[in-house]
């Protein structure tokens, strides 16, 4: 009985949900949760439904992006970007050896993997826009103690 008594049962909290950014609002505003079915295709060929949560801003209506995702995404393209270009220039420096088409290619592959690096706009507008807003609420505390 007393093994009983001593038995304490630990309850974890679930963490915390990310809140997401509105990029139009440039705010953690507040959000209601919309459901968008995916339709995938499964290994034995057919095909299922898969229920995705969007989170959309009350004020402007717009969709609204986690900070740990759009950082994720930015980052893996630019790393994929970096390695392509690189992958290239090793190419050319130990296969083909510097000529003029060599370097016209790399100066194509360059601007093929800047225009691959651009390509989550929305992310890195996101990204930018909370940086900026960060900053803003920075200094506005800054002058609120001088």
């Amino acid at each position: 009985m007393k093994e009983d008594d001593q038995e304490i049962e630990i309850i974890e909290t679930a963490a915390q949900e990310e809140e997401p950014w509105c990029l139009h609002c440039h705010n953690f505003s507040d959000y209601r949760k919309k459901w968008d079915t995916i339709r995938r295709s499964d290994l034995e060929g057919g095909a299922y439904s898969e229920n995705v949560v969007v989170p959309q801003c009350i004020a402007c209506e717009k969709p609204m992006l986690f900070l740990s995702t759009a950082k994720k995404l930015t980052w893996s393209v630019y790393a994929l970007s970096t390695l392509t270009w690189l992958l290239g220039l090793c190419s050319v420096l130990f296969l083909f050896g510097l000529s003029p088409g060599s370097i016209f290619g790399l100066i194509v592959l360059g601007g093929f993997c800047y225009l691959v690096s651009r390509l989550p706009q929305k992310s890195r507008q996101a990204l930018q826009s909370h940086q900026q807003a960060r900053r803003e609420e920075s200094l506005k505390n800054l002058l609120q103690k001088l």
